[in-house]
């Protein structure tokens, strides 16, 4: 991050010393071209902010490289804790965030890591169990998607992703996943047609119960 960036309420004299301070003695113009927003700004660092803090003994140009002045810099060192220079933040150190289930799902699997992310951003409460739980079923519904025209894939797997979910729970992962696969194959509108697969598929009410008719 620039000094700008990390004290914006500073003003340009402020943000050079500072740099002067933490980094030691700079080429002017590259301090210059580190601190200004563009040309106007340079220009003005190097025609007015530099020469007002030379004439203030703040900092000393010497064969076009900038310092800080001895006195300056004696004083910033022998200042007080709490009226010292600010300190420029230093990156927090801990674990890294591992990735939620969907996005692990999305980067192991580039051909649908658009979509995945998408649903997982605007379906979480959806997406992530069942990536956790069924991870293979949103990637082939992912999958399933890519059949649409694009301008609809990501809306057709937030919209039939809840219903995905619920024939996971009630028919199992895999029998799901097939019917998502060969609905991919054959259909323009996969998820319908996973539907209907998935209805021939299901046991009847008496079959469900272990009742046989007998004729």
């Amino acid at each position: 991050m620039t000094p700008r960036e990390l004290f914006p309420w500073m003003g340009l004299k402020e943000r050079v010393l500072l740099v002067l301070y933490h980094e030691g003695p700079k080429d002017l113009k590259a301090l210059a071209l580190e601190l200004a927003e563009g040309p106007r700004t340079v220009r003005y660092l190097l025609e007015k902010v530099v020469p007002a803090l030379e004439r203030e003994g703040a900092l000393v140009v010497e064969d076009g490289v900038a310092r800080l002045s001895l006195e300056k810099a004696r004083a910033w060192r022998q200042a007080p804790a709490e009226a010292s220079v600010p300190e420029v933040p230093k990156a927090k150190k801990g674990k890294k965030k591992e990735p939620s289930p969907v996005q692990a799902l999305a980067e192991a699997n580039p051909h649908v890591r658009g979509l995945l992310l998408q649903v997982g951003k605007r379906l979480p409460k959806e997406a992530q169990p069942l990536a956790a739980s069924h991870p293979g079923v949103l990637l082939r519904a992912a999958e399933a998607a890519l059949a649409y025209p694009e301008g609809r894939r990501a809306s057709a797997l937030i919209l039939w992703l809840p219903e995905v979910r619920a024939w996971a729970k009630t028919l199992g992962a895999e029998a799901v996943e097939e019917a998502l696969r060969e609905a991919a194959k054959h259909a323009r509108e996969p998820f319908p047609y996973a539907k209907k697969l998935l209805a021939k598929a299901r046991p009847s009410p008496d079959e469900e119960r272990g009742e046989v008719l007998l004729f």
